[in-house]
């Protein structure tokens, strides 16, 4: 499968993935995304593609946010996750790319070079702050090559 970089004027095919199965998340124009695609032969479509994962990465100042990482329901389980983080690998700069990760995904991230990260930047640290909630508690991690070694 091929990892696919949406250019800025065609993400038409990912508004409706996001809006269906993540409905809170926030498209920017700044943001870069990543899908996988699959082909939708049915007999009503055929040679179509739909998104099945898609990645979105968020500049935030000299920082990177990896954000809206989504795996559509009927493909979980097959390594499209591992395959997202592996296709972005070489986007990310270490320690200037972070992740706000729900608690049971943090060693999920820890085995593609993320650590917990004590200390943000402002920015990211404000950020965090916003998102981070009782109802929905976080974790900040940050990225560090040498932990892919």
């Amino acid at each position: 499968m091929h990892l696919n970089w949406l250019p800025l004027d065609s993400r038409s095919q990912v508004y409706p993935f996001y809006k269906q199965f993540m409905p809170y998340a926030r498209l920017t124009k700044k943001e870069r995304v990543a899908v996988f695609l699959a082909e939708k032969n049915t007999p009503e479509v055929t040679g179509k593609s739909e998104v099945i994962a898609a990645v979105r990465l968020r500049p935030i100042g000299l920082y990177t946010l990896v954000t809206g990482m989504l795996i559509h329901p009927d493909h979980r389980g097959k390594g499209l996750g591992h395959a997202l983080m592996r296709g972005i690998n070489h986007e990310m700069a270490d320690e200037r790319t972070f992740i706000f990760s729900l608690p049971h995904l943090v060693s999920f991230y820890q085995q593609h070079g993320f650590e917990k990260c004590g200390a943000p930047p402002n920015d990211i640290g404000q950020l965090f702050q916003k998102y981070y909630s009782e109802e929905k508690p976080l974790s900040l991690l940050i990225f560090k090559r040498e932990m892919m070694e």
